[in-house]
C-alpha cells in the first residue's frame, strides 16, 4: 500500500484497523522491553524483585490503562532503537492476509499462548526483519515466514515460539517443504527460518547446542527448469511498435521498455529511479540494486532517444523518473509507478503487439541472452546485470534452448500418416 507521503509500505495494509499505537510517519520510538513482559523461559533480571518491593506501584502502572508510561525509577537502556516506518509497521500490525486461514491437519508444533515482546528488536522474527536491507527482502521474508508458520500449525508470526523450534520441528518442516514446493523455494524458506533461529540465539532465547542442532538440517537437493523466457528480436520490435503512438503514456511505456530491455533492470530498480539518477551527458543511470549494491547502467542511442522523448513530455522537475499517467493517458502525475503497475503495463503492450505474454523479468533475461549472443564475456554480462555470482547469470542464458531446438530439428523421424481407410461396404 501507499502511505500519505506516497511511500510503499512493503505491500502490507497498515491502516485497516484504527489503533492508538500506530507508528509515526517516518520513525517510531519503540517502547522499552518491560521486566514483566519478558519472553517465556527467560529469568527475571537481577534486582527485579528488589525493585518491585521498593516500588509497589510499578506493577499497577504497567498493567494500567497507561501501560506505555514507565515509572520514574525505570532505567532506560543506553541505546534507543529507532526503526524505519516499514519495519515497525510490519511488526506492529502484521495482517497475515497471505497466510492460509485453514488449519493444518497435522501441525508440527503445539500452540503455546505466550506473550510476544512489545519491542521489535526483542522478537526473533522482528529482529530478522530488521536485518533485511530492502522492502523487497522484507516482503520475501514475510511470505516465507507465513508459509512456515502455517506448516508449523501456529497462528501468526508474532505468537510463534521460534525459540522453541528444535531439530525435530526443522526436520519435519524440511520434509513437508520438499513434498509440496520446488527445491529452490523450499530451501529459501528453510534459510529464512534458520535466520530467525539465529536471531533467537543472539537474543539469548535458546542455547547454542539447540540452535546448532536445529539449523543442521541439510538443504533439499534437486532443481527445476528456469522460469520465464527470452523474447525473440521480432517480439521486441513489436513491443516498441505498439508504443509508437502520440501522447505521454506511449512515450512513458517506450522509455520503460528501453530501460528494462536496454539496461536489464529489475522492475523494482526501474520503479525506484529518480530524475537525479540520470546523467544525460554520459547517458548513464545510477542504480541501487538488489542487496543495496550500486551500479551504473549505460544506455545506447535507441534507449537514450526513447528516454529523451519521455522527458520532453514529463519535464525535468525532480521526482520519480517513471511517473503515473492518468486521464486516458494524457495527464502526467508526479507519482512513482508501483512494481505491479509495471507488470500490467507490459502485459497490456504485449497483448496490443499480439505476442506471447511476457513479464518484466523476461526482458531482463532477453538483455543477458542478447549480450552473450553478441560475443560478450559472461563476466561482463554478470556485472551489467548486477549479479554477484556468475552462476546466477548462467541461469538467465537462454541460448541453450535455441541450440537444443535447432539440434532436435536435425533428427529425422520417418513418420508416415495412415492411408485413407476404404469406405465401408454397403
Amino acid at each position: 500500500m501507499l502511505d500519505d507521503g506516497g511511500e510503499e509500505l512493503c505491500g502490507i495494509e497498515t491502516d485497516r484497523r484504527p489503533s492508538s499505537t500506530a507508528p509515526s510517519k517516518r520513525h517510531a520510538t519503540l517502547e522499552p522491553f518491560p521486566a514483566t513482559h519478558r519472553p517465556p523461559g527467560r529469568p527475571p533480571a537481577a534486582g527485579a524483585a528488589n525493585n518491585a518491593a521498593e516500588n509497589p506501584g510499578t506493577a499497577e502502572e504497567e498493567d494500567g490503562p497507561e501501560r506505555g508510561r514507565q515509572p520514574a525509577s525505570y532505567q532506560f537502556p543506553r541505546i534507543t532503537v529507532l526503526m524505519p516506518n516499514p519495519v515497525t509497521a510490519l511488526y506492529e500490525r502484521i495482517e497475515l492476509e497471505n497466510a492460509a486461514k485453514e488449519e493444518v491437519r497435522f501441525p508440527l508444533m503445539r500452540r503455546i499462548d505466550a506473550p510476544a515482546p512489545e519491542r521489535v528488536d526483542k522478537h526473533p522474527a522482528g529482529a530478522y526483519l530488521i536485518s533485511t536491507h530492502t522492502a523487497m527482502s522484507r516482503d520475501t521474508a514475510l511470505s516465507a515466514l507465513n508459509t512456515a508458520v502455517r506448516l508449523l500449525g501456529q497462528e501468526d508470526i508474532k505468537s510463534t515460539p521460534w525459540h522453541l523450534i528444535r531439530y525435530y520441528e526443522m526436520n519435519m518442516l524440511r520434509s513437508v517443504l520438499a513434498e509440496h514446493y520446488a527445491p529452490a523455494t523450499a530451501n529459501k524458506i528453510l534459510s529464512i527460518v534458520r535466520g530467525v533461529l539465529r536471531q533467537a540465539w543472539k537474543l539469548g532465547l535458546t542455547t547454542t547446542d539447540d540452535y546448532r542442532r536445529a539449523i543442521a538440517v541439510p538443504a533439499i537437493p534437486g532443481s527445476r527448469l528456469p522460469a520465464g523466457r527470452a523474447l525473440e528480436p521480432g517480439e521486441i520490435r513489436a513491443l516498441f511498435q505498439a508504443c509508437a503512438e502520440p501522447g505521454p503514456q506511449a512515450a512513458r511505456d517506450a522509455a520503460l521498455l528501453a530501460i528494462l530491455f536496454g539496461c536489464g533492470l529489475r522492475r523494482t530498480e526501474a520503479a525506484r529511479l529518480d530524475v537525479e539518477h540520470l546523467d544525460q551527458t554520459a547517458s548513464t543511470l545510477r542504480i541501487i540494486g538488489k542487496g543495496n549494491h550500486e551500479r551504473i547502467a549505460h544506455m545506447n542511442a535507441g534507449g537514450r532517444a526513447a528516454l529523451d522523448a519521455w522527458l520532453k513530455a514529463r519535464g525535468d522537475r525532480p521526482g520519480p523518473l517513471l511517473c503515473a499517467v492518468t486521464g486516458k493517458g494524457n495527464r502526467i502525475v508526479c507519482r512513482r509507478l508501483r512494481t505491479e503497475s509495471i507488470r500490467l503495463i507490459l502485459k497490456r503492450r504485449a497483448k496490443q503487439a499480439r505476442i506471447r505474454s511476457c513479464t518484466p523479468h523476461d526482458l531482463r533475461r532477453t538483455f543477458i541472452t542478447s549480450l552473450l549472443d553478441q560475443g560478450n564475456d559472461i563476466a561482463v554480462a554478470s556485472r551489467m546485470a548486477g549479479h554477484r555470482n556468475l552462476s546466477t547469470t548462467t541461469r538467465y542464458d537462454r541460448r541453450d534452448e535455441r541450440t537444443n531446438r535447432d539440434a532436435a530439428a536435425t533428427i529425422h523421424i520417418p513418420y508416415q500418416a495412415p492411408r485413407d481407410a476404404p469406405p465401408p461396404a454397403q
